[in-house]
């Protein structure tokens, strides 16, 4: 196993919330640690490669973009893919507020959640794990009890518990999820299955929140966000046709100047010259 950055153990005497060891780890293929039952809680974060937890007799397996959590007095066992082993950061958090702010997450539900490599948890972490050691230990300790609680407020953000949600802020919330959804992944061929999915929601739920918040059905959202998004492409001769179709999901050029033409009444060229003209 090779160890990214130094292990860092610290001695921490803050009742409510230490920080007592960080790191990061490139695994070995097959590299598996447990059984294991942690006095503290150990967020773990996948950067690259997957690899699988197992706890309460489920297996779960997860990818770069995922968080993981070792809980406090919970036996649990986790193992580096054996093609594509897994590289993770982790920050591992003790005290007696710990486990109240981590139940206002989703974390400790399934002890795994699908993030994403741009998330704030991310930066935190590795901000923790940047932290230069000062001469007066005080300092330290608090820059990262600092970071930490950051951390677990972008953590309750991004995936708050139900019992924090009133059932209208819930139902924007999972709209902004999709739309953030939609914003990050226009570039491919995404479906409306694939957010349901990735929500936990029926197709038909979010068809009806999604239209009741936006006015537009997903499918039609994510239509405007390619054609808007192509518009802004075209604004630069040097990019070919091709290259912009393919920039916003489309594998066809000539399906991509369909849809853009039957959405504006103008070819891609035609809008492209207009553009120029006004210049």
């Amino acid at each position: 196993m090779n160890i990214l950055n130094i292990y860092n153990e610290l001695d921490s005497h803050n009742f409510d919330l230490n920080v007592d060891h960080y790191g990061a780890e490139q695994c070995d293929k097959g590299y598996s640690f447990g059984p294991t039952i942690r006095d503290n809680f150990v967020l773990h974060f996948i950067t690259n490669g997957k690899g699988k937890i197992l706890v309460d007799g489920k297996t779960s397996y997860l990818a770069a973009g995922d968080l993981f959590i070792l809980p406090k007095d919970v036996s649990i066992f986790y193992q580096a893919d054996d093609i594509d082993p897994w590289t993770y950061i982790w920050v591992g958090f003790s005290g007696s507020r710990a486990k109240d702010l981590l139940n206002q997450s989703q974390l400790l539900e399934n002890y795994y959640l699908h993030s994403n490599l741009e998330s704030p948890i991310l930066g935190y972490m590795h901000q923790i794990n940047h932290v230069q050691m000062h001469p007066i230990p005080s300092i330290t300790e608090l820059v990262l009890i600092g970071y930490l609680n950051q951390l677990l407020a972008a953590l309750i953000e991004e995936f708050p518990s139900e019992t924090l949600i009133k059932p209208e802020t819930q139902t924007k919330h999972y709209v902004q999820q999709a739309i953030k959804m939609i914003h990050n992944h226009y570039a491919h061929p995404i479906k409306v299955s694939e957010i349901a999915d990735f929500l936990a929601l029926s197709r038909s739920y979010l068809y009806k929140i999604f239209k009741q918040e936006t006015g537009y059905s997903i499918k039609d959202y994510i239509l405007q966000v390619k054609m808007n998004r192509s518009c802004q492409l075209l604004e630069d001769a040097s990019r070919s046709i091709t290259e912009i179709a393919y920039s916003v999901g489309y594998q066809d050029p000539l399906t991509f100047s369909a849809a853009f033409k039957n959405y504006f009444h103008m070819s891609p060229t035609k809008f492209r010259k207009t553009q120029k003209n006004k210049d």
